[in-house]
């Protein structure tokens, strides 16, 4: 129950300072203010993962890709996979500033519809599943589907042919640069099929192909597509955010360079011992 249930600390934490439990407010992703925008982006959960990610995750990754970019005879094309809001694939657009052709913001989940319906906001993916209903006091989520649809079967039935509102879910900052310039591109991408824009030069997967998430088979399956994806001597940087046993995040990455003589991802570079499945990552032939 306590799953699908969340108190709305957009409500509950005026009534109670102190309180530990509940979600940051998913309405407030109307907000026009970036930060709180980033924070109701938190509490947006598809098929078990959340929504997170903040700006400055990444740094010491992209200052060294920075450096890499000596090795490329001319601006680079670069696709982001899994990029959520996109916050840190704009900390590396104004990091590369002209060092970069191209910059694909992907994610599977970079839009919902929503619609407003007695006292409930009803949050929609691109299957057209509620993935949410949020209330000035309560959050709600699928997690237990039965329970769910007990409690908002009806109210959803009543929605089910209403006129809905589209939401892109990407950081404010960004959607203002990507409209200032034609080099950005923002889009949705699924990992597991084929990229069908071209070659690229770099291949970013943050915080997207670990175990947490995904079989080995499904991870074998988005390293395939990602290789595919690279140019000869691209470079694909994989990236792990961890929390230490203190609550501090520590950033993890390994970069790899493709080799189609043969057909291995070497590993070129690696930032605090690297991700953990450097070892499986290496075992694969393409």
């Amino acid at each position: 129950m306590f799953k699908t249930i969340k108190l709305n600390k957009g409500y509950w934490q005026k009534k109670i300072p102190q309180l530990k439990y509940g979600v940051p407010d998913p309405l407030k992703i109307f907000s026009p203010n970036q930060a709180e925008f980033s924070e109701a982006l938190t509490s947006f959960n598809f098929s078990g993962v959340f929504k997170t990610t903040k700006a400055g995750r990444h740094k010491q990754t992209q200052l060294f890709l920075k450096e890499q970019l000596n090795g490329f005879a001319t601006a680079v094309s670069i696709l982001d996979i899994g990029a959520s809001d996109g916050s840190t694939s704009l900390d590396l657009v104004n990091l590369l500033q002209d060092g970069f052709s191209k910059y694909y913001v992907t994610d599977y989940n970079i839009r919902c519809t929503y619609v407003s319906y007695k006292g409930y906001t009803y949050f929609f993916n691109e299957s057209n599943d509620c993935f949410l209903a949020v209330s000035q006091k309560f959050v709600c989520y699928p997690a237990n589907r039965n329970l769910f649809n007990f409690l908002f079967g009806r109210q959803l039935a009543a929605v089910k042919d209403q006129p809905r509102q589209e939401l892109l879910l990407i950081n404010k900052d960004l959607q203002k640069k990507q409209q200032a310039d034609q080099r950005i591109e923002l889009m949705a991408y699924n990992v597991f099929e084929p990229w069908l824009k071209g070659k690229m030069d770099i291949v970013i997967a943050a915080n997207l192909l670990n175990r947490a998430y995904f079989s080995d088979a499904q991870i074998e399956l988005a390293l395939r597509n990602c290789y595919a994806a690279l140019n000869e001597n691209g470079i694909l940087v994989i990236i792990r955010n961890k929390l230490t046993d203190e609550g501090d995040e520590i950033e993890k990455s390994t970069l790899y360079k493709k080799d189609t003589v043969a057909g291995e991802l070497i590993k070129i570079y690696e930032i605090n011992e690297g991700i953990e499945i450097n070892s499986f990552v290496r075992s694969l032939k393409f």
